[in-house]
């Protein structure tokens, strides 16, 4: 079983269970192989909709479905059969609300939490004093009515009160709140109370993180004198990773203004100085000399219009009202101030910080360090990143380490370099309040911007302020998943990429990281449990989705005329497949159903034990032992959990005749040991395809090897 958290419920005994309780029992345990039950409070929208469709519910994310099988054969009306959770939220929610632009974003992450509280409901324990489990009718019931006025009544709070409300929506609602719901209707109080109760009781399990707040009842005074107990130290994450749906929506407009904007920006950058060569820069009226400094500005753009790389006028960005943080009336494009201009730089310094972090999974300190002559193209060909280490090594001045460089990495640290020497020319030009001292230790990163502060002749020291800004002038909240953007969230985050993109592969993980140990690397990867939890669903979804695809392929084989045995696969494996697959299909004909896209999915779950099995030990070789060695697998072609795919086979087919060759030219040379080792070599290539085995078994110029070995 996958780790998390154990719930052990009395089963109900009886007589026969009916069909349709052993289909819901039977989805239900297919769900809990890959999905455990403090996970489901976390999914995603596409991991929500994979596990409600292996539930039997629909595999439409908002649309709750009820089949008639999974109720016996009774049937629901349309509404309650394909309930829209979307529509159902709306309906609950006062009309005055309808209109409110802070509305869509809300209705969507209330369908979310609406959804995954259905699938806890439908694979947890009821949450009452009543054991067993909740039946769908139940659920049905509960999602449509208590759950749903509960959720509304949630969002009407933070769209009431926006600032002073975070996340979440049962949290925020009162003692006040809770009689309001209960008094609603007639009978409405025991209804909610349960409701409420269950709630409660999934928070106190670690299921669910949206809960009714605790009442702290006043302490009286103790008449023995005993001590106060401690409480309990609180453990805290403090960098959780970013999730995934910010990066997704964020990372497009950072490699914009990096791509797209960056260019431009520095040519205009570039040419400034001779822009403003006739102002008058020692006229002492601050006010005027920035006045005539954006007219000139405004008419350089007149013949100098900025261009992305097809060469057509760059659009402004859609993040234009909130990029300069000021009124209606300010905003332009291209900008028409100096101070437009300053924002600017300052935005793109930030994006190549920003891509900095992503790509190299450093440390600030490491990244902070950085000089303006960092990037290096080694002899090897491959570009490098240099820079120095502190927090391994015990020499204050730090140690020299290279990253390696993707090509946005070197183009961002390009760019920034070049930005920095542009931006102090500049500054220095036209402001003589500043210090024109060089800029300390080539340090890359700059002070830019409009605050007086503000030095591009110094190095840059508010990190975490700088990524919380970008994300306001771009639109996006500075508090992702609820925390302030920090910059080891960042290798927080890539170590979660990499551990999910690389599965079973922390070695890989530990020199991106540049740990110089295993466990290092991996309290990174497992700082929290819904990490753990990620990374053992992916891994066996990944091995549910590759079994599925054999599965598919022999099927196919099996009503072609395919000369290849088993589909093409091989080993010891391929027959007991093969056989599992046929019988798969003879059972489905005989329950009067056909082969359809799920019936491959089915069976991979079973032949995988739900993901536990199918794993790679060597390139085109699949183990499907449930037994998880930490040594390598040194299982021959005849082993029955060996099974070898399509890629085995190429090199199989193409290491013959090369093997056969060597042996027939070491034979002439005499070179007998070197013809025994060959033949050893050809007949362990044979025996891992049945009919590439019948095809040499009899091979003239194999058993002439073979007669000369013996």
């Amino acid at each position: 079983m996958t780790p998390g958290i154990a719930l052990v419920q009395d089963e109900v005994k009886a007589p026969q269970k009916k069909p349709h309780k052993e289909l819901q029992e039977r989805k239900k345990g297919e769900a809990q192989a890959l999905f455990t039950l403090d996970s489901l409070q976390h999914l995603d929208r596409e991991s929500v909709v994979r596990c409600q469709s292996i539930l039997g519910h629909g595999d439409q994310f908002g649309i709750w479905q009820t089949p008639s099988e999974l109720i016996g054969g009774r049937h629901l009306v349309a509404s309650q059969a394909n309930l829209d959770l979307r529509k159902q939220l709306l309906n609950w929610l006062p009309e005055e609300f309808h209109s409110s632009s802070l509305l869509p974003p809300l209705l969507e992450e209330g369908v979310l939490w609406l959804s995954r509280y259905a699938l806890l409901l439908r694979m947890g324990p009821t949450g009452t004093e009543r054991r067993g489990f909740l039946d769908v009718t139940t659920i049905l019931r509960n999602i449509s009515a208590q759950a749903l006025e509960i959720l509304a009544l949630g969002i009407e709070k933070r769209l009431a009160e926006p600032a002073r409300l975070g996340d979440g929506f049962i949290c925020h609602l009162s003692e006040n709140d809770w009689h309001g719901l209960a008094s609603r209707t007639k009978g409405n109080a025991v209804v909610m109370l349960t409701e409420k109760n269950r709630l409660r009781k999934y928070a106190d399990l670690g299921l669910w993180s949206d809960a009714p707040a605790k009442i702290d009842l006043p302490q009286t005074t103790n008449p023995s004198g005993a001590k106060k107990p401690s409480s309990p130290e609180i453990q805290r994450t403090p960098f959780p990773v970013i999730p995934d749906d910010y990066l997704a929506e964020m990372g497009p407009l950072v490699l914009w203004i990096v791509r797209e904007l960056g260019p431009n920006l520095l040519k205009t950058l570039e040419d400034l100085p001779d822009v403003f060569a006739d102002v008058k820069f020692e006229d002492a009226n601050i006010l005027s000399r920035n006045q005539s400094l954006n007219i000139r500005i405004v008419k350089y753009f007149e013949p100098n219009p900025w261009r992305d790389r097809n060469g057509d006028e760059l659009a402004a960005p859609p993040f234009l009202n909130t990029l300069f943080k000021s009124g209606v009336s300010d905003v332009a494009w291209p900008p028409k101030t100096r101070k437009q201009l300053s924002i600017l730089c300052l935005t793109l310094q930030t994006s190549h910080l920003w891509i900095a972090l992503l790509a190299m999974g450093g440390r600030i300190s490491e990244i902070s360090t950085l000089k303006q002559d960092c990037v290096e193209v080694a002899r090897d060909g491959n570009v490098y990143v240099n820079g120095k280490t502190f927090k391994l090594s015990s020499n204050f001045d730090g140690i020299e380490r290279q990253w390696p460089a993707p090509a946005i990495l070197v183009q961002a640290l390009a760019q920034q370099s070049l930005l920095g020497t542009l931006y102090a020319k500049m500054q220095n030009l036209i402001d003589d309040t500043i210090q024109h001292e060089e800029i300390a230790n080539n340090a890359l990163w700059r002070s830019l911007g409009v605050a007086g502060t503000a030095n591009p002749n110094k190095q840059l020291q508010t990190f975490n302020g700088a990524l919380t800004t970008l994300a306001e002038r771009l639109g996006m909240p500075p508090k992702p998943g609820g925390k302030n953007l920090h910059c080891h969230r960042f290798r927080k985050t890539i170590a979660r990429l990499a551990g999910l993109a690389i599965v079973d592969s922390p070695r890989v993980l530990m020199q991106l990281l540049g740990h110089k140990d295993i466990e290092m690397t991996m309290s990174y990867m497992l700082t929290d449990k819904a990490f753990q939890m990620e990374v053992d669903q992916v891994a066996r979804e990944l091995r549910v989705m590759r079994c599925e695809e054999v599965i598919e392929n022999m099927h196919e084989a099996m009503h072609s005329e395919s000369p290849l045995k088993f589909g093409g696969y091989g080993g010891g494996a391929a027959q007991g497949m093969w056989n599992a697959v046929r019988q798969h299909e003879e059972a489905l004909h005989r329950d009067g159903k056909r082969w359809d896209a799920d019936s491959a999915y089915d069976l991979a779950v079973k032949l995988t034990s739900y993901g536990q099995s199918y794993r790679i030990p060597l390139p085109g070789v699949v183990c499907l032992s449930e037994k998880v060695e930490s040594k390598p697998c040194t299982c021959d072609a005849t082993c029955g959990n060996r099974l070898y795919d399509m890629t085995a086979r190429r090199d199989v087919e193409q290491v013959i005749p090369i093997l056969i060759k060597h042996g027939q030219q070491a034979l002439a040379d005499g070179e007998i040991l070197v013809v025994a080792y060959i033949v050893e070599q050809l007949d362990t290539q044979i025996e891992r395809f049945d009919d590439i085995r019948d095809v040499y078994q009899n091979h003239p110029e194999l058993i002439s090897l073979r007669e000369a070995a013996a």
